[in-house]
């Protein structure tokens, strides 16, 4: 079930607050009780029953400017979402993000795994400027975090992804920002669970980019070794 977000506009904050401020989460928690909590009631309140069976894991970057359910079109229910800095999914001996790709893989039984990248990535920016060897070997949580990226690093340098019928972009952070996606598949198809499925046929593996200037995704083409545009589907005549 899907609906379409409010236009109306926001509530005044209770409390004074000055004209620049940004609202807070409980301004959009009062909106959304008004107005999108009676829509999606009904279809909770199943799932709350039933229970989740997602059909897809969607691993994603923290980044503010990406939505996956607007993205996917999609609903409660439907997918089994995992956001991080720079949509990385690291070697099966860290658990933060493995945790739930067992999860998805053995006990939701997903049968599909996407990975979606996105233009304009801060932590690929990050990794281009360094910062995965600042602060010694010890490093901090991000710089510690942002190492997981190193693959993509080496991988963009000898083998670049590109765009369909481009030659790879002049433009490093492009580069990389699709690159990284296509390494974070190779890392998945390293865990035994997603090698298993993979082999079997269950789990199928897509790479996503989205480009935020033009609202327009990409989907990786392993034959055509490129990211082509996903077209508009087009509904068939009544």
């Amino acid at each position: 079930m899907h609906c379409t977000p409010s236009t109306e506009p926001r509530p005044l904050s209770p409390s004074p607050a000055p004209a620049t401020a940004a609202p807070d989460a409980l301004t959009g928690v009062r909106d959304f009780q008004r107005h999108t909590a009676p829509l999606l009631r009904p279809e909770l309140a199943r799932l709350a029953r039933e229970g989740q069976s997602p059909s897809q894991l969607f691993i994603t970057c923290a980044d503010s400017r990406m939505v996956p359910n607007v993205i996917t079109n999609s609903g409660p229910g439907e997918l089994f979402t995992v956001r991080n800095i720079g949509n990385l999914v690291p070697p099966t001996a860290d658990d933060s993000v493995f945790a739930a790709v067992e999860y998805a893989v053995d006990v939701l039984e997903v049968q599909h795994i996407t990975v979606c990248g996105h233009s304009g990535c801060g932590a690929m920016q990050s990794l281009l400027h360094g910062a995965h060897r600042r602060d010694g070997r010890a490093g901090t949580p991000l710089t510690r975090w942002l190492r997981h990226g190193q693959d993509s690093l080496q991988r963009v340098r000898h083998s670049p992804a590109r765009f369909h019928g481009r030659s790879p972009s002049t433009d490093p952070l492009e580069r990389l920002c699709l690159t990284n996606v296509v390494q974070q598949l190779d890392n998945l198809r390293a865990h035994p669970s997603v090698a298993r499925k993979t082999e079997l046929g269950a789990i199928r593996l897509t790479g996503l980019y989205f480009e935020l200037t033009t609202a327009q995704t990409y989907v990786w083409s392993p034959g055509g070794r490129a990211f082509l545009p996903v077209r508009p589907r087009v509904d068939s005549a009544a």
